[in-house]
């Protein structure tokens, strides 16, 4: 992936830039540059601002991916920390960091490997677009707001599973030992989300506060409102997806009550069976004559087959009454 430059115009004439030639570049205020850096290098990002003019860049901080979610205010830019995530395989949620660099009418992105929102914003305005007529707040305001929606994507993926894992659990096909082990890595995935996600409300926050609109003197006070209510809607589905992955826990315990309470009503059936064969057995054994033992030639078969029209008849209640 190589370092790309956008140069949004509001008369529709969008275009790529070259890095190399960016310099000649005149920047109308009609015009929004997007700069996407994919590779969080001190040289290229040096390079880059350089070419801008941008004086105290954060070049240390920008490399270091382990900072908390904020927003520092410099002389001509301002610089986002956010992390964003993505799904890898439906089994292993990625976190990945992102840098923005926003100044009067470019924004300059910077990050390690592939944003998947960064790729659908460009396919889906591919040609002629009016991101041009955008100034460089509700630009980040889109960008934002999609990395928040990232959060979304993986909480569909662990709902999606949770549905999978309720059929499974209902249908009495799942061991223990593997219904623990989805557990944990759901609720793992899930407090990982949380973890990442709510440090952004110093960002959200600090976005809304009436200081940082006169700051940019832009009109996007209602767009970063509205960003804040979104980012409260993701925390209230984050816990939300929390007590999801709980209640699959209680799900599983409430199935395997029942199963046990099964079992033991049928081996309760079955003690009364084999209870039931064993007093017969008993009293046609005992040790006293009676007439009818003599004249029975056939005693033996009618022994077995007293015990088997009591085996048919007490299955015949258990099936009425449900017992099995």
């Amino acid at each position: 992936m190589e370092v790309t430059a956008y140069l949004y115009d509001s008369d529709g004439n969008d275009r790529n830039i070259d890095l190399e030639k960016l310099e000649n570049e005149k920047i109308g205020e009609n015009q929004l540059l997007w700069i996407n850096i994919p590779h969080r290098k001190e040289e290229i990002i040096e390079k880059v601002v350089s070419t801008l003019s941008l004086r105290n860049v954060p070049v240390k901080s920008i490399l270091n991916e382990t900072e908390r979610p904020k927003v520092d205010i410099f002389d001509d830019f301002y610089r986002i920390f956010i992390i964003s995530v993505k799904a890898e395989n439906s089994e292993k949620v990625k976190k990945l960091p992102i840098d923005f660099l926003v100044g009067k009418n470019f924004v300059i992105t910077i990050h390690n490997g592939n944003v998947d929102y960064f790729d659908e914003l460009r396919e889906s305005e591919k040609g002629e677009t009016n991101l041009g007529e955008l100034d460089v707040e509700s630009f980040i305001t889109t960008l934002l707001d999609l990395h928040i929606v990232s959060y979304f994507r993986v909480l569909e993926e662990i709902e999606e599973r949770v549905d999978e894992l309720d059929e499974t659990v209902l249908q009495g096909d799942l061991e223990t030992h593997e219904f623990l082990a989805e557990m944990v890595r759901l609720r793992q995935t899930v407090s990982k989300l949380r973890r990442w996600f709510m440090p952004h409300r110093d960002v959200f926050y600090a976005l809304s506060r009436p200081d940082f609109q006169q700051l940019t003197e832009s009109d996007s006070a209602e767009s970063f409102r509205m960003l804040d209510q979104h980012f409260e809607s993701a925390v209230d589905a984050i816990e939300s997806s929390r007590d999801t992955v709980l209640s699959l826990f209680e799900l599983y315990a409430t199935k395997s009550a029942q199963m046990m309470n099964v079992f033991i009503q049928r081996l309760t059936f079955i003690t009364l069976l084999v209870g039931g064969l064993g007093a017969l057995a008993g009293i046609w054994g005992m040790n006293f004559e009676v007439e009818y033992f003599k004249a029975a030639e056939y005693g033996f078969w009618l022994t077995i087959g007293s015990m088997l029209l009591l085996v048919i008849i007490l299955t015949t209640i258990g099936k009425i009454k449900k017992w099995i």
